[in-house]
This record gives C-alpha cells, structure tokens and sequence, in this order.
C-alpha cells in the first residue's frame, strides 16, 4: 500500500486508443512526479504557438476540428491531456474513490503548472492560450504563474471562479455540492451502473441534448470520443477536479491582466451562462468579447469553423507572429 503511496500513476500506453484524436507522443514528467501526456502538431510551424487547455472532464475531442484548421493556418498546436485524464497520470494511485489524493493533486494552479512544464519540454517559450471551460480558469492561473509566456488568451464558455454558483443558472448547486461529492467518493460503486451506460453514441449525445449541456449544432459523431474518454476516466477523480474549480477564484488579477484576451460566450450555455462571460469582459481591461448566441457549453464542437477564423482575426490584429529561429552557431569543438 505504501509503496502506492509513494509512486506516481500512468495510465497504460494503450489507455486513450480507443478515443484518443491526437496520439500523445511528448511525455513530461512534472516536480510532484505525476507523468503528463501532450503532442505537438505541426512544429514547424511559424506563427503563434497555440496551448489547448481543456474543460473539466474533456479529451482532445473538443479540439477535434479547431486544431487541424489552426495547423493548417501555420500555428504549431500544442495539446495536452489533464492529470488523471487520458494518458496523463497522477502522482500517486487514487485508489476507491480516489481516497488517495487531495484536492490540492488537482488544483487549478497545479494544472496550470502542468501546461507550464509542457511548454517547456516542448521547448517553447511563449504561447497563446486557449481554454474552454475549466481550461478558462487553467488559463487564468498560467497568467498568474508566468504572464511573460502567454501572448494571449482565447476563453471559450467560461469563467473565472466556482462555476457551481452559476450551474443551470443557480446558486443551489454550490451548497450542495459537497455532500454530493462526499457520497460520491465515499460509495463510488454507486456511480457505476451509470458509468457503465455510458459509450453508445446516439443515447450520450441525446442525454447531453436533453441536459442541455450541448447545443443545437453538436452532432452524436463529434461527442463519441469525449464520451468513451468519459467512460475510462475515474469518476470520483473527476468530482475531486470539480471540487478544486469551485474552490478556485482567479478575480483577484483579472485588472491587471495586460496580454490580449478574446472571451468567447455560448448564448444558450447552461454550464457557464453568457454573464459569466460577460462580467470576465468587463473585469478585463482591454479584452474583447465575442458572444455566440445559440451556441451551448460544446462550442468548441459546434462552431470550429467560426472559432478558427475569430481566433485567426485577434492574432492578426493583436499578437505579433515569433520571430523565426536562428539555427544555432556551431561551436568551435563541434566544428573540429
């Protein structure tokens, strides 16, 4: 037992086959020891790096058309998988109910130190952050830790403090929370039979329909991925991820943020509503507001074509494109 304690956890290398869009070929392993999983596409690229920062409980499926359309567009991609998600680990096994760990193992500014170590291991320095959902708040949080390396922030569907205050548009759920969570990860077995439905397409992409957690554009094909990712992933890992956005609060430096920002509402978002949108717009000096208004909290996965050309225009007119490398000069020992 103790030695589980004591060693990180990675999923095996075959953990995301079944649902993976992007093979995750970068491995980093970050300073709590947890091994963390990414790819980087199109690294030859010459325009704006571009860091994907996922929502809670999301595989690269959200980025399944935005990031091939970016590609395209010259920007290298780089694209993670959270701890404890996909082929990223954990530092230590969460055992049942992922008794093993603590809300500070997944703490907002904890992802946000992953992204970090990713950029670099992939030996970039400054990148452009996009973050949907909880990759909102993960965004924020990189620009807390190192402002110097965001050039920019792209916030899809998000927001920047406990989401439970706004879910469905009430309080209600943020005092209950807890004692959900708690029977969650004290009799996980519960959540089983559910988990265990999970898979088929055309019944997860009507019950995301029906809860109104995807919009109207989203079809049974584009949610298939992210509900087998869902189906693999450790619930009660999941409910301690939810629990560290509701105790993360990034209003203190949203006034003193000085990188560009585009925040991007979805109109009929149940999740996080267009105010939460809205009001990070206002807190913002200087950032620019973007609103779909018949798209949900799947906006990734509804509108790609739109998000890459908005995403195209605020670099255009707001980021300066890097400097192309210098090859590095040979040294005189390399040359003899």
């Amino acid at each position: 037992m103790q030695d589980q304690l004591d060693t990180a956890w990675e999923p095996g290398e075959d953990a995301d086959a079944g649902y993976a869009l992007f093979a995750k070929e970068g491995r980093v392993v970050v300073d709590d020891g947890t091994p963390i999983a990414y790819t980087v596409r199109n690294k030859k690229g010459t325009k704006v790096p571009i860091l994907f920062a996922n929502g809670w409980s999301c595989s690269d499926a959200y980025w399944g058309k935005l990031v091939p359309a970016l590609e395209a567009a010259g920007h290298p991609c780089i694209v993670p998988d959270t701890r404890g998600h996909g082929r990223s680990g954990l530092p230590r096994n969460p055992g049942r109910g992922a008794k093993n760990l603590t809300i500070e193992d997944v703490a907002i500014s904890r992802i946000a130190k992953d992204l970090l170590a990713v950029l670099d291991d992939a030996g970039i320095n400054r990148a452009l952050v996009v973050g949907h959902s909880m990759g909102t708040q993960t965004a924020l949080e990189i620009y807390r830790a190192a402002p110097k390396r965001v050039s920019g922030m792209i916030l899809i569907a998000g927001t920047y403090e406990n989401p439970m205050k706004s879910f469905y548009g009430v309080s209600i759920g943020d005092p209950l929370f807890p004692i959900g969570a708690a029977v969650m990860r004290h009799f996980p077995e519960i959540l089983k039979p559910v988990w265990m439905s999970i898979g088929p397409a055309s019944v997860g992409h009507f019950a995301a329909r029906a809860a109104r957690a995807a919009g109207p554009k989203s079809t049974k094909e584009d949610l298939h991925p992210y509900l087998l990712h869902l189906k693999a992933t450790d619930p009660a890992v999941m409910v301690l991820t939810a629990g560290a956005m509701r105790a993360h609060s990034a209003a203190d430096i949203l006034d003193n943020i000085d990188a560009p920002v585009l925040v991007i509402a979805a109109g009929a978002d149940v999740f996080t509503p267009a105010r939460c949108s809205e009001d990070m717009h206002h807190r913002i000096p200087g950032s620019e507001l973007l609103t779909f208004s018949d798209a949900g909290h799947t906006l990734p996965v509804e509108e790609p074509e739109a998000l890459t050309a908005a995403i195209d225009d605020f670099i255009a007119r707001k980021i300066k494109t890097p400097a192309a490398r210098k090859p590095r000069a040979k040294s005189a020992a390399s040359k003899s």
